[in-house]
């Protein structure tokens, strides 16, 4: 806290100020700093020396479905609406019949399987989780229905990049909570050590939140974290020729996905070993993409998902782009 320096005094003023406080200027003095004491114990925080005045984090509950994030929302006022949160989409996305009843427009559903949709561009008016307002978010209206169909609940749009561009939110998977942050929990973690029970990485957005750090049998590998996704990890063909798991990818057990243009396939395996900053996994199940799925040109060569997060707090800092990796207290 600063504080400016007392003036001088002047001489013809020493006989005054050296006589004792009287009461009750003490019990002003001491109410006042009792008032100070109990902000800063009530927001405050002590960081190298220097008080950080903080503010209490917005919560917000969500539905953990099939491994997916399902929050449920209010658009133009309307609703309630579910959505998933996926920080793997951008624009975000509406459902076409939700469009419709919204009054967005008319919209034609092209598309599924693997044949991509065609991108039919609106614009949300608002959109309203807990406290949290968005206006006009960019968004594409998509047919959802086989999405639909695999969560087993309509599921009427999605909450993608830029719904949660510029926001810093936890994903509390643990306590099935959201939490959004006015600044970052862990001011001055890149700056810090990471632990096994802590881990902080720098991203770059691209379309998705990439890494470039993620150690697969010991190969460096660029990684996409998807909180769309309701997978561990998933290799694209570029990835498993790579790594030299051309023979997992042929033989392995057939697994069916669903995603906005359908069901995807790919086969089932094992990975050896996988390094995420200080933390190490053996063993970890994994999907590979056989080529011709749609991922033959991506971005990443690693995609990692919820199967992954759920046993974290993962913090996601869109303005520092940083994310942390917290280990939940038993």
């Amino acid at each position: 806290m600063k504080t400016e320096p007392a003036p001088r005094s002047r001489p013809e003023e020493k006989q005054e100020l050296s006589m004792p406080p009287r009461k009750s200027r003490r019990k002003k003095a001491t109410k006042g700093a009792f008032a100070v004491v109990l902000i800063l114990f009530l927001f405050g925080a002590v960081e190298n020396g220097y008080t950080q005045i903080r503010s209490a984090p917005v919560e917000v509950p969500f539905e953990f479905v099939h491994n997916q994030i399902v929050v449920t929302v209010k658009i133009a006022g309307k609703g309630p609406y579910q959505m998933l949160l996926d920080t793997d989409t951008d624009p975000s996305a509406i459902d076409l019949a939700a469009a419709k009843e919204l009054g967005l427009g008319s919209f034609a559903a092209t598309g599924g399987g693997r044949v991509p949709q065609t991108v039919q561009l609106t614009r949300l008016p608002s959109v309203e989780l807990g406290t949290i307002v968005a206006k006009d978010v960019a968004a594409r209206a998509i047919d959802l229905k086989k999405l639909s169909d695999k969560l087993e609940r309509p599921i009427h749009g999605v909450l993608g990049y830029t719904f949660l561009k510029e926001r810093i939110i936890q994903i509390d998977y643990p306590a099935s909570k959201l939490r959004f942050f006015a600044e970052s929990p862990y001011a001055g973690i890149q700056n810090q050590p990471n632990t096994v029970n802590k881990i902080a990485m720098a991203f770059r957005y691209d379309s998705g939140v990439l890494i470039d750090s993620v150690f697969i049998n010991g190969q460096k590998l660029k990684a996409t974290l998807d909180t769309g996704s309701s997978g561990t990890f998933a290799l694209t063909p570029e990835a498993v020729a790579i790594l030299g798991l051309e023979d997992q990818t042929r033989d392995g057990a057939g697994e069916k996905s669903v995603g906005y243009n359908g069901e995807d396939e790919s086969k089932s395996g094992v990975l050896k070993s996988v390094r995420i900053g200080r933390l190490s996994l053996e063993s970890a199940p994994a999907s590979f993409w056989p080529p011709g799925a749609g991922h033959d040109k991506a971005k990443f060569q690693v995609n990692i998902g919820n199967g992954f997060f759920k046993d974290y707090l993962v913090t996601f800092d869109f303005r520092g782009k940083m994310v942390v990796f917290e280990q939940p207290e038993d």
